[in-house]
């Protein structure tokens, strides 16, 4: 009931977009559960487009990140950080702003290696960035081999 609460006590604007986040969050997880990698990525560039009715006092890249970054606490399975950083994008570039994907991967141990996705925006890590350090920094947009 605590965060219940909480959430009631945000200003409107603030809870309108935990709510727009929260559902974007769930789209582009089921997107990527259901869809190619490729096609879900061409649905997510699609809607990706500026918004025709942007406020005349954008949100702040830090906010609408940290609205994809709360929100994902409460949806299912949407913390992994590609789901992050492809909401993020969607997000942020509906606002206007440039933001682009970037994938890493780095070895673990003999076999095993991590993948790992992050949200650049503006020249700065957004959403995503821990210990970047240790990754071997992918094209932009890696499409799997059909």
């Amino acid at each position: 009931m605590g965060r219940f609460r909480k959430f009631l006590g945000l200003a409107p604007r603030q809870r309108w977009l935990l709510i727009k986040a929260a559902a974007l969050l769930a789209t582009v997880r089921l997107s990527l559960w259901l869809l190619p990698f490729p096609t879900a990525c061409a649905l997510f560039d699609g809607v990706s487009r500026r918004s025709r009715r942007l406020a005349a006092d954008p949100i702040p890249v830090v906010e609408l990140a940290g609205a994809v970054e709360v929100a994902s606490r409460f949806v299912p399975c949407a913390r992994h950080c590609l789901t992050k950083a492809l909401t993020a994008r969607i997000f942020l570039t509906r606002q206007g702003y440039l933001a682009e994907v970037r994938y890493g991967v780095a070895r673990e141990a003999k076999e095993d290696f991590l993948a790992h996705a992050w949200l650049e925006s503006e020249g700065r890590v957004v959403i995503g960035g821990t210990d970047l350090g240790r990754y071997a920094t992918l094209s932009p947009r890696v499409n799997p081999p059909e």
